[in-house]
């Protein structure tokens, strides 16, 4: 990341999370899922007098279960945060052709990212060009021993770091 500026900011919450919460059981072993989705998502806007071409990002953080309110804590395993920067990819170096095995598509604008507990960051030889904001879209966290079948006490503390060029630098 030789030359490049950044910056970061942190998504940070603690809930008691009931919607987009399942839950089910294989004899004595407890398992859960949570997804909570935003057509919307948080947004960290850009500002400035000149655009910016993104260059990567940058996970760092946990997330948690907590022993209060008594009855609803879990043990995450697995997370992830998608990701999408308002921009635009460089030239493109090549096109996808579709076939029903995989379902493979293009992002010529707006790149959708998901940076998880085991891929923390991802990193482009050609930037996302013109960028406004960083959207966090999606929030999925999985794991065992669930005290309660309804719900679950998820807390996450996460600081992202974007890095970046001044366009024409």
């Amino acid at each position: 990341m030789d030359c490049l500026q950044s910056f970061n900011f942190t998504i940070a919450n603690q809930s008691n999370y009931t919607t987009g919460f399942n839950y089910w059981q294989i004899g004595t072993q407890h398992f859960w899922l949570f997804e909570k989705a935003s057509a919307s998502g948080d947004s960290f806007n850009m500002r400035g007098y000149k655009n910016i071409n993104v260059f990567g990002i940058e996970i760092n953080g946990d997330v948690y279960s907590s022993a209060l309110p008594v009855g609803v804590s879990v043990i995450p395993q697995n997370w992830n945060f998608a990701f999408e920067i308002v921009g635009q990819n460089s030239t493109s170096v090549g096109n996808v052709v579709v076939s029903s095995n995989f379902g493979m598509i293009e992002q010529p604008n707006n790149p959708y990212f998901i940076l998880s507990k085991y891929q923390k960051s991802i990193y482009f030889n050609s930037p996302i060009q013109s960028a406004k904001e960083v959207n966090v879209k999606n929030f999925y966290c999985d794991g065992i021993a669930n005290e309660s079948i309804l719900s679950a006490q998820i807390g996450y503390v996460v600081n992202v770091t974007i890095y970046y060029k001044y366009e024409g630098e």
